[in-house]
């Protein structure tokens, strides 16, 4: 058994596991229903999956609470990174150096007595993609 081990790179072990099994019933295919069993259905792996998309900032102990099955936060987080949702922490506040919220206090102090004459003045620009559709083509939309 150890030269057959060595010759398919296997251990001892798995080699004479294999022969008493293919002795005893005939066949070498590995019997089915082993592993841990499930503790949630299909629906709740979809439930799980679509909660994240329509908020990505749901936690862990809400979307147990919603699938109504104690489950771990490794199973919630298995399942979303099947469904590729990559798990990602809001920040509490932007990351603004003392400098940059100086600068920003500042700005606004400038701004504070204007009237709304002053700020027909001013043109807001953004640019944002938006995804029209179903398909992932996506069209600039500027305002």
């Amino acid at each position: 058994m150890l030269r057959v081990a060595g010759q398919v790179d296997r251990s001892e072990c798995a080699v004479t596991n294999c022969w008493e099994q293919w002795t005893r019933e005939d066949t070498h295919a590995r019997k089915t229903g082993f592993g841990a069993t499930r503790k949630i259905k299909r629906r709740e792996d979809r439930r799980i999956v679509r909660q994240a998309f329509v908020d990505p900032t749901v936690t862990h102990s809400t979307i147990r609470a919603d699938v109504g099955v104690a489950i771990v936060p490794q199973t919630i987080s298995r399942h979303l990174a099947e469904a590729n949702l990559k798990s990602k922490r809001p920040f509490r506040a932007l990351p603004l150096t003392p400098e940059h919220r100086q600068l920003r206090l500042q700005w606004c102090q400038a701004r504070s007595m204007w009237n709304v004459t002053d700020w027909q003045k001013v043109v807001f620009s953004e640019e944002s993609w938006f995804v029209l559709g179903t398909d992932d083509n996506r069209v600039e939309v500027s305002w």
